[in-house]
């Protein structure tokens, strides 16, 4: 039974009866009807507190989702959140990259100790929210974010380096305390990925024969900055350095190795990037890559066949969304 029909049926009986002693006992029943009649029945309460979901190259909802971990969120991944004057750029009160934190993983987020975001009082008064991932200390609005790409790239430094955007205005009209609505933050991959999938001719060796060598990417830049305002990245600095691209451990049928890296976007022409590939014998085999530019949030994905005479290369660009591809589980 619902709370409401509950305590309806139960305040029309003491309506009915007109004991004192019976009614000081019907009150207390209507007391414990309001805790069981029907524990399921959520309560909202409106306390100004700010509630966040979040949702990874796609739309955010304001609801809990249930999904695979895999797919989109990690537990305990932490996002910098800000809360602006509706179309502006000043922080409204004192909600100035604040910690939230998804525990389970499942992009539901809830502020770390002291970092609780509340609405103004005043209900003319709309505000905005701009989110980043991962969280930094001492981020601010009004400053570009330094990034450097990881050079040896692993689990771990990818999701340090995996750089993400959102910002919800609530489709034009901002948030208001009366309102009462769980913002729903719907981040976008604002760096690229690069991704090969590696087949071995029997020219060069056994299909294992990478296994105990190593890749390298070079001329790749990897430093820049990045305004949390606009979501946009800085122009890109000639920063050139050698990356390690990250080893998985799942490969596509058909071939026999894949390695991934988080890069900045850019243009580069042709013959600007190379890519070494040394087998454990300690051969090497590079494949120059043509001219491309590389856009952020896309996934650049390169058939790559190493042959005794040269290293071909196919490639296929597609929207980088974590819940539209098989996950990639490193090493």
């Amino acid at each position: 039974m619902k709370t409401t029909e509950c305590m309806y049926n139960i305040l029309k009986i003491i309506n009915q009866m007109k004991s004192k002693k019976t009614i000081v006992m019907l009150s207390t029943l209507a007391a414990v009807c309001l805790a069981s009649c029907d524990k399921n029945e959520e309560v909202n309460v409106n306390d100004g507190a700010v509630r966040f979901t979040a949702g990874i190259g796609r739309e955010a909802v304001a609801t809990p989702q249930t999904r695979a971990a895999s797919t989109e969120w990690a537990a305990m991944d932490k996002i910098g959140i800000f809360m602006v004057d509706h179309g502006a750029t000043s922080i409204a009160g004192t909600a100035e990259n604040k910690q939230y934190v998804t525990g389970k993983g499942d992009g539901v987020f809830t502020p770390a100790i002291g970092h609780e975001i509340y609405y103004p009082m005043d209900d003319n008064y709309a505000v905005d929210f701009i989110a980043y991932y991962p969280y930094r200390d001492g981020a601010k609005l009004d400053t570009h974010l330094g990034l450097a790409i990881a050079t040896t790239q692993t689990d771990a430094t990818q999701a340090a380096t995996d750089l993400m955007w959102a910002k919800a205005d609530n489709s034009g009209s901002g948030y208001r305390k009366s309102e009462n609505t769980t913002v729903a933050l719907t981040f976008g991959h604002c760096l690229a990925k690069l991704t090969m999938n590696c087949k071995v001719d029997a020219s060069v060796g056994a299909p294992g024969v990478l296994d105990g060598g190593t890749v390298t990417i070079h001329g790749m830049n990897t430093h820049n900055t990045f305004d949390l305002v606009t979501g946009t990245l800085g122009a890109v600095p000639e920063t050139p350095a050698d990356i390690a691209p990250r080893k998985a451990a799942t490969v596509p049928a058909g071939f026999h190795a894949t390695y991934d890296a988080i890069i900045l976007p850019g243009a580069y022409a042709d013959g600007q990037l190379a890519v070494d590939f040394t087998t454990d014998g300690g051969e090497t085999f590079t494949w120059n890559v043509e001219a491309i530019t590389l856009e952020p949030g896309h996934e650049y994905i390169y058939e790559v066949t190493i042959t005794r005479t040269e290293v071909v290369a196919n490639c296929w660009i597609r929207p980088w969304n974590t819940e539209n591809k098989d996950p990639v589980t490193a090493e």
